[in-house]
């Protein structure tokens, strides 16, 4: 048994004044004398007793009633376990992604947790509340009532790395008291590993959430499989967990307008591919929606298609540019080539791409003109002459090392550098044995961000910040690289990369870099629009086009306008990733020094009996009336 006020149990010292009181009580008795002696003795003895025993049975009811009386105020309890003894401090973890819309007894696994919270949680209690986009801490409990009410689905889900930096902090100034983390969750595999959590240091327990049957059908991606003026090739790819209960109509809109519709009888390996055939035109608001009663948020994917820009591209050249001609052909490419003494100036200024071929000496004011043009974004590229003049200065003023030394021995390039950016997704396989081409003359530099090398490990061609330069002349007569299968995709995709085009659509939860081709006047901004929303993004302008970026941006998934202030320029759109999708859970069974529990209920209800305290403060005021009851009856009745 225990006190919540022990310090009044001092008072147990008035004891001793009943005690006093009873053993040196004084009182004097008046002699009388009569004439039967014998008779008057017998009953001054039975009056002696009878005196002694009611004196006797007073004061025990006394020292029983005080008793009782300081022992209500000290309020003594009884604690269901040494944890009612100790101050606790909980904080919640809330899992609010996307896979707690999964289904559980009709109602969603977020929506669950947060009703049987809203029923559980102790008024008494401190409690901390976190998400995975917010956090709720110092607040009362009908505040963190009310927050719980406006809690929605978020598209990212926090890991225990994550989880138990902010427990930290959390309980950075917490001292004397039992830290206990509590966290809901279905435990997705993303959410990582349970070692990562301390749990010496804090209490841990876990409510997994549980569906009766795992199924989802979704959208995984889109992509334009092929096109020609006309049409265009629409290809959709749905991913599959669980069983196929019916088939799956997938639809395909732009705003309200249906542009077709199929149905999907069977997945193989749980994939399954639609196509559809759309004209070849500007869609500004597509959507692709299926009909799936697992998560609802991949069940829609926004996309659209804008009408391709063409690549403005100058050629400098001295020298034959028949092969670069065939590379920057029409559609993607607006091709306009000049001697290096005869330079349309403003044509040269509204390029996307500069490709200076072997140009022997260039002229300061080209020098000065195409450092400016590299500062403002267009992409760079040099093919130096076998006889290169002055290139030192230039190249330094590019951001490039100078030529070392003229080798006049054959090379072969040998080497593909396939993590360099310029290659991202254009080799399926990392071939090592093909047909080398060969250079006769050649520079040496040193370089670290290579993209191909000679046999010996020099750089053949380096690039970096949109601006690249081969060591070489690539003309016939000193090198066959124009018949090399290598040279199509090097250079189409220094091509491709000076004007970015934009995807179908782009994730809504990373950051995205944009290119909009446009030419935007002094003090104009791009926004961002869709109803209810409006967000300038951080963007740079440069001389002809201007590169947004949605770093620290919270999107939504939905199509948005690109807009100025006078007029809408496109459109891009935004999905959700669907890693939250793939509904594959972390096995939490087994794990040491850690409790799991099958519902928030089950958690709160053993929690509260372990804290349970059984007062007794009231049964003592209850024997204290008795004993006082059992006094005043012993005084009028017992003689």
């Amino acid at each position: 048994m225990h006190f919540q006020h022990p310090e009044l149990l001092y008072a147990l010292l008035f004891l001793i004044i009943p005690l006093i009181v009873h053993l040196f009580r004084l009182r004097r008795f008046q002699r009388e004398d009569f004439t039967n002696v014998k008779f008057l003795k017998k009953v001054i003895q039975e009056t002696r007793k009878s005196s002694r025993l009611k004196k006797f049975l007073i004061l025990i009811t006394r020292l029983l009633l005080i008793t009782c009386l300081v022992l209500a105020f000290a309020q003594p309890f009884i604690p269901a376990s040494d944890k009612a003894l100790t101050k606790t401090k909980t904080l919640i973890y809330l899992d609010n992604s996307f896979s707690m819309q999964a289904e559980n007894d009709q109602s969603d696994l977020l929506s669950s947790s947060i009703n049987q919270l809203l029923e559980s949680i102790d008024e008494t209690k401190e409690y901390g509340l976190i998400t995975n986009d917010s956090e709720y801490f110092g607040r009362t409990t009908s505040e963190l009532k009310k927050q719980l009410q406006d809690i929605e689905f978020a598209d990212n889900q926090l890991n225990f790395q994550s989880l138990q930096l902010k427990a930290d902090k959390y309980f950075n100034k917490t001292d004397n008291q039992e830290k206990n983390i509590l966290i809901i969750s279905d435990f997705q595999n993303s959410i990582g590993a349970l070692s990562e959590l301390d749990s010496e240091v804090y209490n841990i327990d876990l409510v997994k959430t549980l569906t009766e049957e795992t199924s989802n059908i979704s959208i995984d991606s889109a992509f334009i499989k092929e096109s020609n003026p006309e049409n265009l090739n629409l290809a959709i790819l749905l991913s599959k967990k669980g069983e196929l209960k019916q088939p799956v109509t997938i639809s395909i809109f732009n705003g309200d307008e249906l542009l077709g519709r199929n149905t999907i009888q069977e997945f193989s390996e749980n994939k399954a591919q639609a196509n559809f055939r759309l004209q070849n035109e500007t869609l500004s608001n597509g959507r692709i929606e299926i009909d799936d009663s697992g998560l609802s948020y991949d069940n829609k994917l926004f996309f659209n298609i804008n009408k391709d820009e063409s690549i403005k591209t100058v050629i400098i050249s001295d020298a034959d540019f028949g092969f670069l001609e065939r590379i920057y052909a029409e559609p993607e490419f607006e091709l306009a080539n000049f001697s290096s003494d005869q330079i349309d100036f403003n044509r040269l200024n509204s390029a996307n791409l500069v490709v200076l071929n072997e140009v022997e000496q260039i002229s300061s004011s080209l020098q000065n003109n195409l450092a400016n043009l590299s500062k403002d974004g267009t992409s760079i590229l040099i093919i130096p002459s076998e006889n290169a003049l002055n290139y030192d200065q230039f190249l330094n003023t590019l951001g490039f090392p100078q030529f070392n030394k003229k080798i006049e021995t054959n090379r072969l390039i040998t080497e593909i550098v396939y993590d360099h950016p310029l290659f991202q997704g254009v080799f399926e396989n990392r071939t090592k044995n093909f047909e080398y081409p060969k250079v006769n003359t050649s520079f040496n530099i040193t370089s670290s961000s290579s993209i191909l090398k000679y046999q010996d490990g020099k750089p053949f061609l380096i690039g970096n910040n949109s601006r690249y330069l081969f060591t070489s002349a690539l003309n016939s007569n000193n090198s066959n690289f124009q018949n090399s299968p290598l040279i199509v995709p090097v250079l189409y995709q220094i091509g491709l990369n000076a004007l970015k085009k934009n995807d179908l659509y782009y994730i809504a939860d990373v950051e995205n870099s944009i290119d909009i081709p446009l030419k935007l006047g002094k003090d104009e901004v791009l926004h961002l629009k869709k109803p209810d929303f409006d967000v300038i993004p951080q963007q740079q302008n440069f001389s002809n086009r201007v590169e947004i970026n949605t770093d620290n941006i919270d999107l939504q998934a939905g199509n948005y306008e690109v807009t100025n202030a006078s007029s809408t320029i496109g459109t891009v759109s935004f999905n959700f990733d669907r890693r939250e999708s793939k509904l594959n859970y972390l096995d939490v069974s087994g794990s040491e020094n850690i409790n799991i529990y099958d519902s928030v209920q089950d958690y709160f209800s053993e929690s509260n009996a372990a804290t349970q305290i059984t007062a007794l403060w009231k049964w003592f005021v209850i024997f204290a009336l008795i004993f006082l009851a059992i006094e005043m009856l012993l005084i009028k009745f017992l003689r």
